[in-house]
């Protein structure tokens, strides 16, 4: 049977859609979710008490004519994305809105970063007592409000009272249910939360910058100016140098001294757990990489923490989206080849109509843009001066088939470098003797065999390797003995000269292994230069003595074989 809609209630300001489509259950008379949505089409997923429902185009489809709702209207108006939009890239933002309207599920906190988070584990359903009594006054029921559901929420940013939690182990039986705060079994199962009197203060601060975030519906923002705003703050309290080098000690008790302030439970247990003298991970990676990765509980604690404004930290700035939007439409044929689907390059722009910044935008296009020249990763976050973890890889994986592209894009410029570098060395030596050789054969057999048999014939004409062996063998001892030399003289730590290490450095290690016996100033130079493994040590022990006296180190046996890095029998 398909879903479909006859009426639909009007929605209040903030309500989830959990609560909108248990009002409608309530005022259609059925009551539970199975007889609601008994449908193969939508099978209730969008109905479930999670932050991120999905499956909301088919309930679009369902409602009747007239109903003024559209996907991105409800995504925007009741659901959680908007708190953390604003930390998310702009590939992130538009494949969420994609997953919600179509799959969504584990995917999708997969893909944000909530799977893996300690946060998501304890995010709990909240509700205000003070509010139930006042909307049903004012609406005639009660219902649940977005904003007790932000992490880190405990008190109720508008009658500043505590809320309300439900306990979870009930609540993870009966997510299917639709169920308003004023219901028995909510009611049965809904314990109040204590806050002691030093905490308020602060509680309620966090309460009202996550609802400011959350109200804000702020687009996705450049990653180094809201570090370089978090960083100015750090300064300002002279916990970092002007340079922006961290003061670690100090901010680890300041930061220690703020969740003083905050009860030790549910999420401030997580994020206030710190090393003795050090601050948390979290707090020092934010303040040394422009990442927005992070949850935007982090964000608000440290804006609470360094008393940094968080309205002029989400900036809405229309000339750089404008901006931004004109140069993604510029750049649509990059975005098409990078290995991203027209449908998604349009939700992408339309996301970045109303949500994206320059600064995001210009990034991840140069990345791709050097990454499907075959570049990795560390000369495009050299080149572009950011983190290689932090946004080269994470920039490509969100890319559909991205990491499969840029393997193809990097595997097709080794080859032509590796071809072209073997061509010049085959004019005047053998195949074999080739630095690219071993590799052409494993990974380009046909191509190289097609080569050798179009140049074979030029080569054997010019080729100054066709030497009978009592010249070459005066040659390669020569040089054998040259390498070792140099190998003795290296000023660091001594390595073992033998056989294996001579042939790597002068490439002819195949030539030693098949041909020595045809060579044999080679095999006595071989002989007379390499080293046994306690003569080997020998050295090493000695050099090791030279270093402790160097540094004023007492000579004892575990550290003189330390230094040497010789395991004891």
């Amino acid at each position: 049977m398909e879903l479909k809609f006859y009426f639909f209630p009007t929605a209040f300001p903030d309500e989830t859609l959990h609560s909108i489509l248990s009002r409608y259950a309530r005022l259609s008379g059925l009551g539970t979710c199975s007889s609601v949505f008994d449908s193969d089409q939508a099978e209730g997923s969008f109905s479930h008490n999670v932050f991120f429902p999905c499956r909301l185009a088919d309930l679009v489809n369902a409602l009747p004519p007239g109903t003024s709702l559209s996907v991105p209207q409800l995504i925007e108006r009741h659901t959680l994305l908007p708190y953390y939009q604003p930390f998310l890239t702009a590939h992130h933002l538009a494949n969420a809105q994609s997953q919600m309207a179509d799959r969504g599920g584990q995917a999708l906190k997969l893909r944000l970063g909530l799977i893996a988070s300690r946060l998501e584990l304890e995010s709990r359903v909240r509700y205000c007592p003070a509010c139930v009594v006042q909307d049903t006054a004012c609406g005639g029921v009660a219902y649940w409000h977005r904003v007790h559901q932000l992490p880190g929420v405990m008190i109720c940013p508008h009658h500043m009272t505590p809320l309300t939690i439900l306990d979870h182990r009930w609540l993870s039986k009966s997510s299917r249910r639709l169920q308003l705060p004023i219901d028995d079994e909510v009611q049965l199962h809904a314990v109040p939360l204590e806050v002691c009197t030093e905490h308020r203060g602060r509680l309620l601060e966090i309460a009202q910058l996550s609802l400011q975030v959350f109200q804000a519906n702020a687009p996705p923002q450049s990653a180094h100016r809201i570090r370089s705003e978090y960083l100015r703050g750090v300064i300002a309290l002279n916990l970092a140098s002007n340079s922006g080098r961290l003061k670690l000690a100090g901010l680890a008790r300041y930061m220690s001294a703020f969740f003083q302030t905050l009860p030790a439970s549910s999420e401030f247990s997580i994020l206030g757990s710190s090393p003795d003298g050090i601050p948390a991970a979290w707090v020092t990676k934010i303040l040394r990489k422009p990442r927005l990765t992070h949850h935007p509980l982090k964000f608000i604690l440290l804006a609470s923490a360094l008393g940094i404004d968080m309205s002029r930290l989400l900036q809405r700035d229309e000339h750089v989206i404008t901006a931004s939007l004109r140069e993604a439409e510029r750049n649509k044929a990059t975005l098409r080849t990078a290995g991203v689907s027209p449908g998604y390059v349009s939700s992408a722009l339309s996301a970045l109509g109303t949500c994206l910044t320059e600064d995001a935008n210009l990034i991840e296009q140069a990345v791709w843009s050097r990454a499907l020249q075959g570049a990795d990763a560390k000369d495009i976050a050299s080149g572009l001066g950011v983190s290689a973890a932090a946004s080269v890889y994470r920039i490509i994986r969100a890319a559909p088939e991205g990491p499969a592209r840029w393997k193809q894009s990097r595997y097709k410029r080794a080859l032509v470098g590796r071809r072209e570098r073997f061509e010049a060395q085959y004019r005047v030596c053998l195949a074999q003797e080739c630095a690219d050789y071993i590799w052409l054969y494993r990974n380009d057999q046909q191509s190289l065999a097609e080569h050798i048999q179009e140049l074979g014939a030029a080569h054997k004409r010019n080729r100054k390797n066709n030497r009978p062996f009592s010249e070459l063998d005066h040659i390669l001892a020569a040089k054998v003995l040259e390498c070792a030399r140099s190998l003795q003289a290296l000023p660091s730590k001594p390595v073992r000269i033998s056989r294996a290490r001579i042939g790597r450095e002068l490439n002819a290690l195949s030539r030693f292994e098949k041909q020595l016996s045809r060579l044999p100033l080679c095999a006595a130079a071989l002989a007379s230069m390499c080293e046994s493994l306690d003569e080997f040590h020998n050295r090493r022990l000695y050099w090791a003595t030279q270093e402790l006296m160097r540094e004023g180190k007492p000579i004892t046996e575990w550290l003189l074989y330390r230094t040497a890095c010789i395991r004891c029998a």
